[in-house]
């Protein structure tokens, strides 16, 4: 069984979409192993973007990210990395199929709903980062 790590982003908390995130999920036949909801702090925030810190858009990353509370989730199930990134959609909600979470619901290049881990390594280091007890 593999693990990830989702992050219900500010934009999909205020938006009252959290349940229907989660439902496709679990209609997929993944299962959340752990979930909280959390504020993720300036320091937090740099550590998590770190891999992105030089571009032009960084500090609004930074910034949205800490803007509001968010859902934390460990998801697990067969090939669940790739299976919640096809959920998941694009990064860029505007290149983003019908039938993903961002193409459905997205219309913004970061504020896009939702982070999902890109690969089982950094599954388990975003895990880490963000249940360490």
């Amino acid at each position: 069984m593999e693990r990830t790590l989702v992050i219900l982003k500010p934009d999909a908390v205020r938006r009252k979409l959290i349940g229907e995130i989660i439902s496709r999920f679990e209609k997929k036949n993944l299962t959340i192993d752990q979930m909280k909801i959390i504020n993720i702090d300036r320091e937090l925030a740099l550590e998590h973007y770190a891999h992105v810190k030089g571009y032009s858009f960084f500090e609004d990353m930074i910034n949205y990210i800490t803007s509001g509370p968010v859902v934390v989730m460990i998801i697990s199930g067969e090939n669940a990395v790739t299976a919640v990134r096809n959920l998941v959609g694009k990064t860029n909600c505007l290149e983003s199929p019908p039938g993903t979470i961002r193409g459905d619901y997205g219309f913004h290049r970061f504020e896009n709903l939702i982070h999902a881990s890109d690969s089982v390594e950094s599954a388990e280091l975003e895990i880490k980062r963000f249940f360490s007890s």
